[in-house]
């Protein structure tokens, strides 16, 4: 099943500083992978994405594609990164740890000046299963909150959980306070110590099983910040076109719909420990 989401035009979204280019309009040249569409996301419902653990995912046609990186902003490979992703004038979706955008503020400032969306992926990548569910709330807010202090633009509620471990009670935490969360449709193995063409090959094939769909790769991979220019120009070969997701609510805006509610009330029916619950299909696919 696909999730219906709202299509809209590029220039529908300057209120959210995010303006995609399209291949013509790149610095670098017209012949580059640009974006060929832009999905304006709701998240009001808590909607869940990706097939590798939900039901449904994104409402994409037939080869198009939505790029995501996690575990970032990372001091030497986020940049190698932005600078593969800015050559094809092409537009993703970061999830970053908290601890690390407030280490490294400037990178994912970067990450925002070039216009990609930024969610969130807890505070510390703790495995949420594992603790308690108060404390697995607290990962996923300190994480929003440290995310936004260290940008001057709106987040988006975009959630992803670390080793994409999520669980029945997290999940629902996660769509009652508003957050879309992102699982996968591709995987690319990144994460397991793999070199730039294993990389390339696997995602390349799970792409043309699927279809497209939404990827997961990770910014803190050396072997990914070297597949990546190789990996968009085969994209580009092969006919596959990306897809730039932003929300029709911000971070900031659901905040202020809940001020005034004290977080103690928004997790009173969490405390004390959960046991280890699931409502995916798979175990941590990535570390």
């Amino acid at each position: 099943m696909r999730y219906r989401v709202a299509s809209f035009s590029m220039c529908a979204l300057a209120f959210l500083s995010v303006h995609p280019a399209t291949a013509s309009e790149c610095v670098y040249g017209g012949n580059v992978l640009g974006v060929s569409r832009v999905l304006h996301v709701d998240t009001s419902d808590g909607p869940q994405f990706g097939t590798l653990q939900y039901e449904q995912t994104l409402d994409l046609e037939p080869n198009e594609v939505v790029l995501t990186f996690d575990d970032g902003p990372h001091p030497y490979t986020t940049q190698r990164v932005l600078e593969a992703l800015a050559k094809e004038c092409v537009k993703a979706t970061f999830f970053p740890v908290g601890a690390h955008a407030e280490r490294h503020p400037e990178i994912l400032q970067s990450i925002a000046d070039e216009g990609h969306t930024i969610g969130a992926h807890t505070w510390s990548h703790r495995n949420i299963r594992r603790l308690s569910k108060a404390h697995a709330a607290k990962q996923i807010e300190r994480g929003f909150r440290a995310v936004s202090a260290a940008v001057d633009i709106q987040i988006a509620p975009f959630f992803r959980f670390p080793g994409l471990n999520d669980s029945k009670a997290m999940s629902t935490y996660a769509g009652r306070q508003g957050y879309a969360v992102f699982s996968i449709d591709v995987n690319s193995d990144d994460w397991r110590g793999i070199g730039p063409r294993t990389i390339i090959r696997r995602t390349m094939a799970r792409l043309k099983r699927q279809k497209g769909g939404i990827i997961l790769f990770h910014d803190t991979k050396y072997a990914t910040a070297a597949a990546l220019p190789a990996f968009l120009k085969l994209l580009k070969r092969d006919g596959y076109r990306i897809v730039h997701i932003v929300p029709k609510q911000t971070y900031d805006s659901l905040l202020s719909a809940k001020a005034g509610r004290p977080e103690a009330a928004t997790l009173a029916d969490l405390a004390g420990p959960g046991k280890p619950e699931s409502n995916n299909k798979v175990r941590t696919v990535q570390r």
